[in-house]
């Protein structure tokens, strides 16, 4: 009997620690727009937005989306999953999604982007390179559909270490069936029965506004439309419509051939049906100088430590051949992390290597000249610095997180030792461009 009693008391005294003791995830928040992190557009666009949260507990979420104008709330919508804003002003952008379950977790996610007068037919996006193609004839298409298809050029090696250029035909493929295209087929130049058309709405009606096409957006990784509306009260404005998540290779000559109708005749006729445009850079796809993070994996948590290394893929290379003397570097951090140390190594061959950093609660940024000088006893390598964080042992957050900052967070995290953006600069003081930082940050925790 007692045996029987001791037994129902430990059972009921587990139940009740576990009830004491149960976490609550956070829900978790997909955000998606016709805009990406960092990306810089042009006023009078309309900007569409959608976001998806799931919670693993089963409890009921909240969510809602605010966006923000140089830190001014300008728009705010409570679960409605979707959100749509005419874009009239310059200035710097974010939308952020706030979810809340009904035992009180938070999430938060947010996209930054900017909206500059600035036109240009290549330009330099949060996205990478863009080329904007437009016609004064695409307004006045009169299909109701019209196609378009794309060409490239290569090098064919004719005989040992003899080349020829050569056209090749692309189409381009939906693999996984979503209904958006994400892959590119070459097709042999004397196989145009083999080329398709990627087919386009001649007009759009949304928004209560009629839109007709404006233009193309060819990026490395995505291909877009550019629709103008014409009547209704977005009349003036742009929208965009993505129907690829492939791209162009840096520095290669590709073509264009759209197939439509103006005013009775084809675009054709008007010389108008096909345009020749590349992403042109100093460095091909391959050969890109991009920054990013890295850290070991496993699970972090109150009471741990991890290293973040700032990672440099041909960026030494590149600036050893700029004459690149300077470089500085921002990251943010989620809020209770404690900066524990920055290393920096030998990065720079042949030059001595000055490092040194500022740091706040949030932030922290890293400084470092390149000297003429004896050069350091290590081999260089690809690591920037490394610095090392701490989880304190009462760490409430929400968030553990680690990210390479830019201008786009100002009006999210807190304040920064220096001035966020990165800097680079050659031997006469200089600013150097043609650097990538990629701000996809580290998560640990969210």
């Amino acid at each position: 009997m007692k045996k029987t009693l001791l037994i129902t008391l430990l059972l009921g005294f587990m139940l009740f620690v576990s009830g004491c003791f149960k976490i609550n995830n956070p829900p978790v928040i997909s955000l998606t727009g016709s805009v990406s992190e960092g990306q810089e557009i042009a006023p009078m666009t309309l900007v569409t937005f959608e976001w998806e949260t799931t919670d693993f507990d089963d409890t009921e979420v909240t969510s809602q989306f605010k966006l923000y104008r140089n830190g001014d709330e300008v728009l705010s919508v409570v679960d409605t999953g979707e959100a749509m804003y005419a874009l009239d002003e310059e200035g710097k952008y974010v939308a952020e999604v706030v979810a809340t379950d009904s035992m009180g977790a938070q999430s938060k996610e947010t996209i930054s982007f900017k909206a500059t007068n600035l036109k240009r037919e290549l330009f330099q996006s949060g996205a990478g390179l863009m080329y904007f193609d437009y016609s004064d004839y695409f307004q006045y298409i009169e299909d109701e559909d019209f196609g378009i298809r794309f060409y490239k050029t290569a090098s064919e090696e004719i005989v040992p270490a003899e080349e020829v250029t050569v056209r090749k035909r692309l189409n381009l493929l939906d693999t996984d069936d979503d209904g958006m295209y994400d892959t590119w087929e070459e097709i042999p130049n004397d196989r145009p029965d083999l080329q398709t058309y990627v087919y386009l709405p001649g007009y759009l009606i949304d928004y209560d506004t009629l839109w007709v096409p404006y233009g193309f957006e060819y990026g490395e990784k995505s291909i877009r439309a550019y629709y103008a509306g014409v009547e209704g009260p977005y009349s003036g404005y742009v929208l965009f419509y993505k129907f690829a998540e492939v791209g162009f290779d840096l520095n290669t000559v590709y073509a264009r051939w759209v197939e439509a109708h103006v005013f009775g005749y084809t675009l054709n006729d008007y010389g108008e049906a096909y345009k020749a445009f590349a992403l042109r850079e100093r460095y091909d796809s391959d050969e890109k100088p991009v920054i990013s993070l890295s850290t070991p994996d496993g699970d972090i948590g109150p009471g741990d430590s991890f290293t973040v290394s700032v990672l440099t893929e041909n960026v030494a290379s590149f600036a050893d051949l700029y004459d690149v003397r300077y470089i500085q570097l921002s990251l943010w951090n989620s809020e209770g992390l404690v900066l524990e140390s920055v290393e920096f190594g030998n990065f720079m061959a042949g030059l001595k290597d000055v490092g040194t950093f500022k740091s706040s609660d949030e932030a922290v940024t890293l400084y470092k000249a390149f000297l003429n000088g004896a050069d350091e006893a290590e081999a260089a390598d690809d690591v920037f610095a490394t610095l090392t964080f701490s989880v304190p042992e009462d760490f409430e957050g929400e968030l553990i997180a680690v990210g390479l900052a830019y201008e786009g967070y100002w009006d999210t995290y807190g304040t920064y030792p220096d001035l966020p953006n990165p800097a680079f600069r050659d031997v006469d003081n200089g600013s150097v461009d043609g650097f990538i930082v990629d701000h996809e940050p580290i998560v640990f925790l969210e």
